[in-house]
């Protein structure tokens, strides 16, 4: 490990907070002195920018803002400093019908992001707990076609079991993709589809071409397989303990402390600040 970094990204749900999204105060001092060393800060979501991902920081009561946000596992970047949003590589209408045609027989429920709400094919207790969960209103088709009338960043699938993800939506999903589009599960029971061109680590790219800065300058945490890239391309890498074995094989480091207990900052005050 180097002995300095200039960007500290991170992802958010099962990284800087826990399942409950609660967000711990060893996180936020951890942050706040990365601050000011003049670490550049950012934070990955797979969420959208527009579901709140840019109210953490007073949310999170850091004083100052982050320096870029990721969104949409890399198909969105606002840029701080410019105050500029870049918008990356959405699907298309054909390929959207294509993924919602294909993994019908899984006979689970397609759900993507529109600006401000989700839309869903049915009304389920799925849909309905993601809602709350993020905060969002949520919106049933009429017509199964509304799902693909304009391009969207990823299109997502839950399911109620880890075992049904991966005995029935994972082979299905992965026998279906192409060079255009690729699926990879978030949590054990959420699994999305993208453009192969889009994922976290070339959005951190991009955001370090704009600015100047080598990926072997970046520090990244993350926990999940939308994460793997980022994890990848940064010059130092760490998954939480709570985090998929993958990442675990992958990363530099494994945090001592889960997402839940303030895994990020209690490694970063350990083994770095």
């Amino acid at each position: 490990m180097k002995k300095t970094y200039k960007i500290v990204v991170a992802d958010i749900d099962r990284t800087l907070r826990d399942r409950n999204d609660q967000f711990g105060d060893i996180n936020r001092k951890a942050l706040q002195e990365l601050h000011r060393r003049g670490v550049l800060l950012g934070l990955a979501s797979g969420r959208p920018l527009w579901q709140r991902l840019m109210d953490h920081a007073e949310e999170w009561g850091l004083g100052f803002q982050f320096d870029f946000i990721i969104g949409l596992n890399g198909g969105e970047i606002y840029d701080a400093g410019r105050d500029q949003v870049t918008k990356l590589n959405p699907l298309q209408p054909d390929t959207i019908k294509e993924i919602i045609t294909k993994m019908e027989p899984t006979n689970c429920n397609p759900f993507i992001y529109r600006e401000g709400y989700m839309l869903a094919r049915w009304d389920d207790e799925l849909l309905q707990a993601s809602a709350r969960r993020n905060n969002n209103a949520s919106k049933i088709v009429k017509d199964l076609s509304e799902l693909w009338e304009e391009p969207v960043g990823k299109i997502m699938y839950r399911t109620h079991s880890a075992e049904e993800m991966d005995a029935v939506v994972v082979p299905l999903a992965k026998s279906i993709e192409n060079d255009v589009f690729f699926s990879f599960k978030t949590r054990v029971d959420l699994l999305e589809f993208q453009d192969r061109r889009n994922n976290k680590g070339n959005a951190v790219l991009e955001y370090c071409r704009a600015n100047n800065i080598d990926m072997e300058d970046v520090m990244a945490f993350g926990d999940a397989e939308n994460d793997l890239e980022m994890m990848k391309m940064a010059g130092y890498s760490v998954c939480l303990c709570n985090g998929m074995q993958e990442n675990k094989e992958i990363a530099d480091a494994v945090t001592e402390y889960p997402a839940g207990e303030d895994g990020f900052g209690r490694w970063l005050f350990e083994h770095y600040l």
